[in-house]
């Protein structure tokens, strides 16, 4: 994925409705206790969702409709990385409504800190003990004054510079939360080897520091992309994972996936992000209907707009998700991820339900 700092004025002119991208179809860009033990089953999958403050309102209908049946653990996208080492609390932060909604489901709170917003924060931070400890501090004192269940960090701005000095901050970090006997969850790429790709994040050291890790397995297509094409092939989730798990335990994996997609118009204007509700007017102008690729786990379809352009949707359907979902038993993982609430529809939470929860 590209950083999100470099994709999210595309997504926010696009209707803010998906995230994480990809330069090229090759190698895809990425921008939400105790660790996990033994072989993830029916029981111990768990199902985890970032809320973005621009889907507050739909993500907060699909929490209180999930929680504690088939949501497990909510990520809000609270808190920003500061250049200092502070942290700025974001719209709708530290909202008590919602984290009773989400505690009475018997869900967990574990809200986001992230550095989308400046790409340069993360290198600023890394370079100085003092604005390092001063981060850890801050995330600590959140914590502990809010109590919630843990953090999750999702820093998309790791170089290959500050490779090992990213893996000590994190490793620091980690411990710092795991002391307050809190959940420590890093949010990661996706790539199929160490290096070149995504080389600012070291999988084999940033393992042992987290209890959870989520890697983003989607953005493989995007706007950046030259045709249209899947944003989350089960393809290349496989190759995600037959790296990643030689070099993390299985158990701590949650697959990051996407409830969101594309469409591409063949005249070369804009690409626009799109989610279940706002595919399906485009979906009652297709001749044939959605199609969905069995190989690659995702589903399309074609159509004329009122200006006689030809276009190609590719998004999540029931049948994406459910696919999905099989990658995740397949390779006995934690559970999955989900960016982001409030882009799907209750059918998803269905095929999650039946694949994860309740095994058919």
């Amino acid at each position: 994925m590209q950083s999100r700092a470099a994709i999210l004025a595309a997504l926010l002119a696009s209707l803010l409705t998906g995230c994480r991208h990809s330069t090229t179809g090759a190698e895809p860009v990425p921008n939400s206790g105790s660790a996990a033990a033994g072989t993830a089953t029916a029981r111990t999958i768990r199902i985890a969702g970032w809320l973005p403050s621009w889907t507050r309102t739909s993500g907060g209908r699909s929490i209180a409709a999930n929680v504690g049946d088939g949501l497990d653990e909510v990520n809000p996208f609270w808190y920003a990385l500061e250049a200092d080492g502070s942290l700025s609390a974001r719209s709708g932060a530290r909202d008590a409504a919602l984290m009773a909604t989400i505690r009475n489901g018997g869900g967990e709170v574990i809200p986001t800190v992230f550095d989308v917003h400046d790409r340069d924060a993360l290198s600023s931070v890394l370079a100085s003990a003092t604005r390092r400890q001063r981060a850890i501090d801050a995330i600590v004192a959140e914590i502990h004054r809010y109590g919630y269940d843990g953090i999750d960090i999702d820093f998309e701005h790791a170089r290959s510079s500050t490779r090992d000095a990213f893996s000590a901050f994190m490793a620091d970090l980690g411990l710092a939360v795991r002391d307050l006997g809190k959940v420590f969850s890093l949010t990661i790429p996706g790539k199929r080897r160490d290096r070149p790709s995504w080389a600012g994040y070291d999988y084999a050291a940033l393992a042992p520091t987290a209890d959870r890790i989520k890697i983003m397995t989607y953005g493989y297509s995007g706007p950046w992309s030259s045709q249209p094409g899947p944003i989350a092939p089960v393809t290349w989730m496989r190759r995600v994972l037959d790296y990643a798990i030689t070099v993390m335990p299985a158990a701590k994996i949650q697959l990051g996936i996407p409830f969101y997609g594309y469409d591409w118009p063949a005249d070369g204007s804009k690409v626009r992000s799109v989610t279940w509700s706002s595919a399906q007017s485009r979906l009652s102008r297709s001749a044939a209907g959605r199609q969905f690729d069995s190989s690659l786990g995702e589903t399309r379809f074609d159509y004329r707009d009122d200006s006689g352009v030809e276009h190609t949707v590719w998004f999540q359907d029931a049948a994406a998700i459910r696919a999905k979902a099989a990658v995740v038993k397949e390779y006995h993982l934690a559970g999955l991820s989900i960016w982001a609430l409030g882009y799907g529809d209750e059918s998803f939470w269905d095929e999650l339900r039946g694949e994860l929860k309740n095994p058919r």
